[in-house]
């Protein structure tokens, strides 16, 4: 009877553990079951909240960031009698779908949004990133996808330069924050606040000392040497006033 009782207990185990290793776990964070409305989204597609409803993210650095589809968590909370739904996490590690279509990705690099429909690529320049990428992912085809483990860490980033970033596109993810996120929204409206009002102060300013300059060397010819000087401290004084805007629009946008 023992006997029996132990080999029933050691099957028991042994289909457990069959049962464990086949489920090819994907994450490590906890997934809840969410309203999906996209009936092609997969496992791995980062999804984003839209007035439609909850979809894959189509476009580059999607402020509506929600999580990733995991269809084998570590663990999840589930709704049977949600409608359309599936595991998605918003929260922890991830396997995520991924292009090299903004270069290749190295552990360490954020991971955004991208024009293809759910898939991830590396962030080059400012914006709302996904998370950051635990693996290395390298092909010279822009057009496949894989598949990289990724922290989970939705958040704006102020940390990365690029040439594609400028005023109108602060302006742009300003407008374009969720309402649910106001600190965010603010953080973005009062950096391009301050950018326009140094920019407006800086022109008023050099407009007013570049007029009585040139009126001061019509009335006094003698002295232009002395009110070029003058002119020119201005002109100093004024790109001073438009890099200390700039420096704290850039101070809020990072921290």
């Amino acid at each position: 009877m023992k006997l029996r009782t132990c080999l029933l207990l050691s099957l028991f185990i042994l289909l457990f553990s069959v049962k464990l290793s086949s489920a090819q776990i994907t994450s490590s964070g906890i997934a809840v079951s969410t309203p999906v409305t996209d009936p092609d989204a997969q496992d791995g597609d980062i999804i984003c909240t839209y007035q439609s409803g909850n979809a894959r993210c189509n476009k580059e650095y999607d402020t509506a960031i929600y999580g990733v589809i995991s269809d084998s968590p570590a663990a999840a909370i589930e709704d049977e009698d949600l409608q359309n739904s599936r595991l998605v996490i918003s929260s922890g590690v991830s396997t995520v779908r991924v292009s090299s279509a903004n270069g290749d990705i190295s552990e360490g690099d954020f991971i955004t949004t991208s024009q293809r429909s759910g898939i991830g690529v590396k962030a080059d320049r400012n914006g709302y990133v996904l998370g950051m990428a635990l693996e290395n992912y390298e092909s010279g085809d822009t057009n496949a996808i894989g598949r990289i483990q990724v922290m989970v860490n939705i958040h704006p980033t102020g940390s990365l330069t690029g040439s594609r970033g400028n005023l109108l596109q602060f302006i742009r993810e300003g407008l374009a924050v969720p309402v649910f996120d106001p600190v965010e929204s603010l953080r973005y409206i009062l950096a391009v606040a301050i950018v326009l009002i140094s920019f407006t102060l800086g022109m008023i300013y050099f407009g007013r000392a570049s007029r009585a300059g040139i009126e001061a060397i019509g009335r006094n010819p003698l002295a232009k040497k002395v009110i070029q000087l003058t002119v020119f401290l201005n002109i100093t004084l004024t790109i001073v006033i438009v890099m200390v805007g700039l420096g704290l629009a850039y101070l809020i946008l990072i921290f």
